[in-house]
This record gives C-alpha cells, sequence and structure tokens, in this order.
C-alpha cells in the first residue's frame, strides 16, 4: 500500500511539470498580427463647417396697383425666364386713365400755346405804348401758369401709362417659380402681400460661421470678390458626398460677433443641375491648396483609453507596447499624429484582440490598396 501511494505520487509531480511546460510553451509562441509602417505623407490641412444654403437671386412679385386678376400665366414649381409674363389684371379703368390724361395734356397743351402768343402780343403792343406793365405781367404769368399745368398733366399722363404698365406682372429674374395661391378673379392690390416667389437656383449660395481661429486662415482677401488665398471650398452632401462644383468664398464680414464669437460668411457655388435647393444644411469642407509633410496612423490602428488614444506598438525585439498619441486632423481613414509616433514605426492593424503588451509577435506588412483604400497584407496588392 505504501509503494502505491509513493508511485501516485510521483505520477502526479510528472503531470504537473508535463502541464507547467505546455503553458510555458503556449506563452512563447509568438502571435501573427498585421502591421503598417508609419511613413511621411502629403497632407492638406482641412477642417470642417455646417452651413445652410440660400439662394443668391431671388425676388417676390407684388401688384403695385389693384385690379382683378384676369390670367395667371406659369405652373407652380416650373422654370421662368426673365421678362415672362407671371399674372395679367384687368386694364380697362387704367387705360380710360391714360385716355384721359392724354386729352387733359391737348388741352393743356392748346392753352399754354394761346397763352404764348396772348404774351408775345403783349410785348408788341407795350412796345407801341398799348399795354401796361401792369398787364403785361398778367399775360406773362398767364403763359408760365400754363406751362406748369402742362408739365402736371404730362406727368399724370406718365403715372397712367405706368399703371397700365402693372396690370402685366412679369418676372424680373430667371428662376424656379413658388407656390402661389392668386387665381383668376382675385383682386389684389399693394396690400395683398407677395403673389409669388421667384428664386434663381444657378449659383446658390451657403451661409455659415467662423470661429475667431478660422476667420484668421480667410484673412487673405483679395479682388473685387473676395477669394481665399490657398484655400479650396467643397460641398459635401450627406456628410460625405461632395458636390461637384467646387465654391469660392464670397463674403466675409469684418468683424467677430463679441456674443458668439463668430464671424459671418458666404460662399458660393454653382447648381446647373439644380441638385442644391435654398434651405438645406450642409457641411461645408476647407482644404488647403498646398500641401504640408505630416505621420498618418491608420484609423483601425487607434484605440482608446482614459488617457486618450493610443496604438500598440512593435519594438524591435517583435513585442508590442502601448503608446498614447496626440492626433489632428481625420484625413479619410487616417489620423494626423502630432505626437506618439516617428517615421518607421510599426503599428498594429490586424490581430489586436489577439495581443496585450509584451506579448511576443510574427508580423504580417500591410499597405493601404490603392484602388480601394483598404489595408490589406503587401503580398496581396497588385503592383
Amino acid at each position: 500500500m505504501k509503494k502505491k501511494l509513493i508511485v501516485m505520487l510521483c505520477m502526479g509531480a510528472l503531470l504537473l511539470v508535463g502541464c507547467g511546460s505546455e503553458e510555458e510553451m503556449a506563452s512563447e509562441l509568438p502571435v501573427g498580427i498585421g502591421v503598417y509602417e508609419i511613413t511621411e505623407a502629403e497632407i492638406r490641412q482641412q477642417w470642417r463647417v455646417i452651413g445652410r444654403t440660400q439662394a443668391v437671386e431671388s425676388v417676390e412679385l407684388r401688384a403695385r396697383i389693384e385690379g382683378e386678376v384676369t390670367e395667371v400665366l406659369f405652373q407652380r414649381g416650373s422654370h421662368v425666364d426673365a421678362g415672362d409674363v407671371m399674372f395679367r389684371l384687368k386694364d380697362d379703368i387704367a387705360r380710360e386713365q391714360v385716355r384721359r390724361s392724354e386729352a387733359q395734356v391737348d388741352s393743356r397743351r392748346s392753352a399754354l400755346t394761346l397763352a404764348r402768343r396772348n404774351f408775345q402780343r403783349g410785348l408788341e403792343l407795350q412796345a407801341e405804348g398799348y399795354l401796361s406793365t401792369a398787364d403785361l405781367d398778367r399775360l406773362r404769368n398767364e403763359a408760365e401758369q400754363a406751362e406748369s399745368a402742362l408739365s402736371d398733366a404730362e406727368a399724370a399722363l406718365r403715372q397712367s401709362r405706368l399703371n397700365l404698365d402693372y396690370t402685366v406682372i412679369t418676372a424680373p429674374i430667371s428662376g424656379r417659380a413658388g407656390n402661389t395661391s392668386v387665381t383668376m378673379g382675385d383682386l389684389v392690390g399693394p396690400g395683398s402681400g407677395a403673389l409669388v416667389e421667384i428664386i434663381a437656383p444657378d449659383p446658390i449660395r451657403v451661409q455659415f460661421q467662423l470661429t475667431d481661429r478660422e476667420f484668421s486662415n480667410l484673412s487673405h482677401v483679395r479682388g473685387q470678390g473676395l477669394t481665399a488665398i490657398g484655400l479650396d471650398v467643397y460641398l459635401l452632401l450627406d456628410g460625405q458626398r461632395r458636390h461637384p462644383f467646387p465654391g469660392v468664398i464670397d463674403f466675409v464680414d469684418i468683424a467677430v460677433q463679441e456674443t458668439t464669437g463668430t464671424v459671418d460668411a458666404t460662399a458660393r457655388f454653382a447648381n446647373p443641375d439644380e441638385t442644391l435647393v435654398p434651405g438645406l444644411f450642409v457641411t461645408l469642407l476647407f482644404e488647403r491648396s498646398e500641401p504640408m509633410s505630416g505621420l498618418l496612423v491608420p484609423e483601425q490602428a487607434v484605440q482608446r483609453n482614459q488617457l486618450g488614444p493610443f496604438v500598440m506598438r512593435v519594438a524591435s525585439d517583435d513585442t508590442v507596447s502601448q503608446r498614447q498619441l496626440t492626433l489632428g486632423p481625420r484625413y479619410g481613414g487616417a489620423w494626423q499624429v502630432q505626437d506618439g509616433l516617428e517615421v518607421g514605426d510599426l503599428v498594429v492593424v490586424e490581430g489586436l484582440q489577439k495581443i496585450r503588451p509584451d506579448t511576443p509577435v510574427q508580423v504580417s506588412h500591410y499597405q493601404r490598396d490603392p484602388e480601394t483604400g483598404l489595408l490589406a497584407p503587401r503580398e496581396m496588392i497588385q503592383p
């Protein structure tokens, strides 16, 4: 019995020794991971702001005289050209006023002709001693009054002709006609408000606010319009898709508002396809025209803890360590590294869930596929 107990204890000790060796062997086996080598890249500095679209040109059509609407000559939402007739008002009263004004002008013109003739005869009679100075002054005054009366009649004629022109309401600009509740038979006038609004969709303007720091980036302007030197402006739809036409900054206010600490500004974009309409919230992307050198780390390599962003970096002895980073702006699928990495550093982009600090690793180098923009093993990317 004593011999059996000794044998069992020896076998248990051997098993324990064997198990410990397997765990040590497993812990010493390197873990396969994918790494990306940090290299210097050309970076175009970017920043984004939120803006709202508005029409560069818009006009509200209003009636200048009272009248009954006889025709509505456009479709709501349709395109109209400058000069197109939008509304016609009943013009019989306006035409009658023109006829009366024309008759009044003819009467005043005849009266002026007579007054001038009488004044001319008075001059001749006074020269012969048959007319007193007082009578001559009266004739002169009558001629001057007749001349003033003619001027008043001519002004009234011009006004009546304008009123006749106002019975035809035309589009002053080309664009899209908005909604209208005016129909044939409605009585409209100066107090009726806007009959319809016309908006020119191309070009379109985006209004936005800049912080004082962003304002300093736009401080260099020149030309009749305001064009920021060395800065490109793009409009992002849905926060991602770029509007096909780059923009130009056409206004930057002259001072920072004390209450908000921002500066009002606008950018103008071509909109020939009318894909943009007023009132949209959009994202503006500002990008420096001239690139600068910097370091970029792939987004999938970046993790975060209580201290901020960090990556797992492969050391020269093929073990990994945690490295805290200071990041700058984001560029596509990468972050700009302001501090924490150097050129030539290897950061883990694949297999992060399998490692911890001081884990031995076996690396496989990853690169960014120029066609897809995704990271893939170097040997899988076609030259």
